[in-house]
């Protein structure tokens, strides 16, 4: 009987760890690229309220305020994520912001994104895309350098 209840608690520590862990990684000063190569910084995740404060770096071809951070504010809940950039700096301006909403899990930031530049009058005129971002341990103490 004991190895019985020994083997069921075992089986079940297992599965809580193994679902722990699919959703552990969203944490603060991790960095995060997506498949453009561009770079998510979060510096900080407010445990009681979700607050996201953090830098993007761009590097998407074909889009302007490239290679300097941008800051992100943005929102945590559970595995729900959203951020957004104002692509304003004191060395350059895009006139625009972007938005990008979606999910953690299993290591992937999964998101959907808009962006809409200033004095748009339309939807047509609202950029939108799709970012897959993967956390990037190589880049996670440059997070500390930025500001």
């Amino acid at each position: 009987m004991k190895k019985l209840l020994f083997v069921v608690l075992s089986i079940c520590l297992m599965v809580v760890s193994a679902q722990a862990s699919s959703n552990e990684g969203l944490t603060t000063l991790s960095a995060w690229n997506n498949q453009s190569g561009s770079t998510l910084y979060i510096e900080s995740i407010d445990p009681n309220s979700g607050l996201l404060t953090g830098t993007y770096i761009n590097k998407a071809s074909g889009y302007g305020c490239q290679n300097h951070p941008y800051p992100v504010t943005g929102w945590v809940y559970g595995t729900a994520i959203t951020f957004t950039t104002n692509w304003k700096s004191s060395g350059e301006s895009c006139n625009s912001i972007t938005s990008w909403t979606g999910f953690y899990d299993k290591g992937k930031i999964t998101t959907l994104w808009q962006l809409v530049i200033n004095g748009s009058t339309s939807t047509s005129q609202i950029l939108q895309g799709e970012d897959v971002f993967t956390r990037d341990a190589m880049e996670e103490n440059k997070s500390l350098i930025i500001k």
